[in-house]
């Protein structure tokens, strides 16, 4: 059994990804709307945006030998760290730019929801040697490094959901995204 994860903070994009091996995932989860209940972490007083997302995502797996390869059955999971995710209430003027603060969250929570699709994809279509953890944290690291560019291009494109316009074009086509890989209706 063996078992990945990645965390990543919204602002600062710092990918940790650390091998866990013998362990199951203790939360494990795929896509959901976000609410205010995800965001109970302190927000930090000298950082200038109103809010902090941290997501995990990762597999666990098991193999099988049979016929010289490894069989590998995956478990991809997606979930936001509420604990160190915050958003500065206080500072949050009026429902309006909470909703708006909000979806822009979401949007994070949605790349991460299509990376957790690409992994799941990827993982499975491989086929595995004696060396799976080796060849299966590559193709995890390969996909990280892909999400983390994206992620750190919504937030430059929205202005971190300024840009208005910007915002309504990324909502689109991430929605359009998770509808063809049947996450969304």
């Amino acid at each position: 059994l063996m078992s990945c994860y990645l965390m990543t903070k919204k602002k600062s994009y710092a990918f940790v990804i650390v091998l866990l091996l013998g362990l199951s995932p203790v939360y494990a989860q795929g896509y959901r709307k976000l609410s205010s209940n995800d965001f109970q972490g302190k927000p930090k007083s000298n950082d200038p945006y109103l809010s902090y997302t941290k997501l995990r995502i990762g597999y666990s797996s098991t193999a099988t030998k049979r016929d010289g390869n490894y069989l590998l059955t995956f478990h991809v999971y997606l979930d936001i760290n509420k604990a160190e995710s915050w958003m500065k209430f206080d500072k949050i003027s009026n429902q309006k730019t909470f909703i708006a603060l909000l979806n822009h969250e979401q949007g994070h929570f949605k790349i991460g929801a299509l990376m957790q699709q690409e992994l799941m994809h990827r993982l499975n279509a491989k086929r595995y040697s004696s060396h799976y953890k080796q060849e299966a944290a590559t193709i995890f690291n390969k996909v990280a490094a892909k999400y983390h560019l994206l992620q750190t291009q919504y937030d430059q494109e929205t202005r971190h959901m300024m840009d208005i316009e910007k915002q309504g074009q990324w909502d689109e086509k991430l929605d359009k995204s998770l509808s063809e890989h049947g996450i969304l209706p």
